[in-house]
């Protein structure tokens, strides 16, 4: 890593624990302990934060309940769940003594938006769609037997837009048809458009791999935890034009992904970051989805149905409504599910002194929101 690289790391992570400090003696919610160099809150704080009723540790393995809302997460791994759905933290889950830990990053980048999107700083109605299948022309991407990827993916764009055209959105394509299209001509067209949100759809291959996974834009100062075409240096942790959206990348990845595991089952390979070229230079919120693997024998006689990719297409255009509703929600509205426990009128969130400092509200009370994918 070059000395100038260095630097700015430091000053990112300065910055970081002042911020929080300044919050814990403002807000007195959190309680900020230091491992391996890093911010970290208990689990027992997240679950007293976000008002979980019911929390337990057994053998590493910590559960945080209310009626509508579950994290399960084991320390010594890099993974949780949030209702059901499958997340890799930016850091290492760690336990200590007593407690088990998770990254303040964590809790800031994926936790707080997932559980609390309306909460999310300048998200706007949805109101285009820009869907991007993947490949084109002389790249075909992955290829079996059945097919090839650029193929299937620009089917399932085309279910994605039917379906969503259907629902009074206004729908864009990269691409209609069998052409190539470069990563920047993509994203330059996706940021064209005000309040709309960007969807790349892609298919895997790989010896022995299965499942679904999907990804949002890697948050400033940390790594990714991916590694695939188009993707820049792991060592590169540095900010790009789409962090500024982290919260709604994440929250509108995440409603995408649990809509895929609830429409078509297939395994949950989780929720990631990376560095991917389509994400990193978008002005809107955006998800990479790779929605199961042709090379797979079982899985890619599925995809090479015109049913399952038209399951598919509509589980985009459920993940995309999900979202904009719960980023959108306030009270009042009757016609959206809503947990009945109300959260805790807090000062601050987590995720706040990761931004610029703001003064407090003059009302602290929030309405409540619900996760991410129980917006059905």
């Amino acid at each position: 890593m070059r000395t100038t690289e260095k630097r700015h790391r430091k000053r990112f992570l300065s910055a970081l624990v002042l911020g929080l400090i300044s919050s814990v003696a403002l807000a007195g919610d959190w309680t900020v302990v230091r491992q391996r160099e890093r911010s970290y809150v208990t689990f027992a704080n997240v679950a007293q934060f976000y008002q979980f009723p019911e929390y337990t540790r057994v053998n590493r393995t910590v559960s945080l309940r209310s009626e509508r809302r579950v994290i399960r997460a084991q320390a010594g791994t890099s993974e949780f769940s949030i209702n059901g759905v499958r997340f890799f933290a930016n850091f290492p889950l760690l336990s200590s003594g007593e407690d088990d830990l998770i990254s303040v990053m964590d809790v800031s980048k994926i936790i707080e938006p997932v559980l609390r999107p309306s909460r999310i700083h300048n998200a706007q109605k949805v109101e285009t769609v820009v869907l991007d299948p993947g490949h084109g022309g002389t790249d075909q991407g992955a290829s079996s037997s059945w097919g090839t990827e650029k193929g299937f993916a620009l089917d399932v764009a085309l279910a994605a837009r039917k379906e969503l055209i259907r629902a009074g959105y206004r729908v864009e394509m990269t691409r209609v048809n069998d052409i190539g299209v470069s990563l920047e001509e993509r994203v330059s067209f996706a940021n064209r458009f005000p309040r709309a949100v960007f969807v790349s759809i892609h298919f895997n291959s790989s010896s022995g791999g299965a499942g679904v996974e999907s990804y949002a834009l890697a948050p400033e100062g940390v790594p990714s935890n991916a590694s695939s075409e188009h993707h820049v240096s792991g060592a590169e942790h540095g900010r790009h034009a789409g962090n500024a959206l982290d919260g709604q990348n994440i929250a509108l990845t995440a409603s995408i992904h649990a809509a895929v595991l609830s429409k078509v089952s297939p395994f949950d390979r989780g929720v990631r970051h990376a560095r991917f070229h389509v994400l990193r230079e978008i002005k809107i919120p955006a998800v990479l989805l790779e929605a199961g693997f042709i090379s797979d024998p079982a899985e890619g006689q599925r995809i090479a149905t015109g049913y399952y990719r038209q399951q598919l297409g509509t589980a985009i255009a459920r993940g995309i409504q999900n979202y904009n509703a719960a980023v959108n929600y306030r009270a009042g509205v009757t016609n959206f599910a809503v947990a009945k426990t109300n959260l805790p009128p807090h000062a601050r969130s987590i995720s706040e002194p990761l931004g610029a400092d703001k003064p407090l509200e003059p009302n602290p009370h929030h309405p409540p929101s619900i996760s991410i994918n129980a917006g059905e």
